[in-house]
């Protein structure tokens, strides 16, 4: 499997996860919201989703540490995941907030080295990700407070519902292009 491929299937896949938070935005009320303002703080999704980042981090580690340390990474990786299950509190937003980062400048750099039709416009979609990914891991309890905002006001429920549905779309309709032209330009 070469990065080209990757690169598709992982249009793709951003284009299935940002259909989810849309239904997920959708489905949040004013009624519902104490069954959905815990999910920052879930430690348990949060190690998980805060593991599979590290994991992703390794690759990009690999070619700035010391060669003695290449051995190590994986195994940090766990550990990390272990101390933040224990130690950090509003784990699954800054798991988010790695994972919106991650993704932020995986699919930007896919967009360029693979001209990506009309760039620009996912480019600032992506950057509007990776800066909220940003305050999700340095101020966490963001998260919690844009679910309880998405709760209460509707504007702001289908602002960020038909932000990520343009963001979904694009990542399929982009992914698909990709994989019926079969080339990278």
């Amino acid at each position: 499997m070469n990065d080209f491929i990757i690169y598709k299937l992982a249009l793709l896949a951003a284009g299935i996860v940002a259909g989810f938070v849309v239904w997920f935005s959708l489905q949040v009320k004013e009624s519902n919201i104490s069954r959905w303002e815990s999910l920052p703080r879930n430690k348990y999704a949060g190690v998980v989703l805060g593991f599979l980042c590290l994991l992703w981090c390794i690759p990009q580690a690999q070619p700035i540490v010391w060669s003695w340390m290449l051995p190590w990474l994986f195994p940090l990786a766990i550990a990390f995941a272990v101390i933040g299950f224990f130690f950090l509190d509003y784990l699954f937003a800054r798991a988010v907030g790695g994972l919106f980062i991650l993704t932020a400048y995986y699919m930007l750099h896919g967009s360029f080295t693979y001209h990506t039709a009309h760039g620009a416009v996912f480019a600032v979609m992506c950057w509007i990700i990776g800066i909220s990914g940003l305050f999700f891991s340095g101020r966490p309890y963001l998260l919690r407070d844009v679910i309880r905002k998405i709760a209460i006001s509707r504007k702001y429920k289908y602002v960020t519902a038909a932000f990520f549905a343009a963001f979904g779309l694009f990542c399929l309709s982009a992914g698909i292009v990709h994989l019926v032209s079969g080339s990278a330009s």
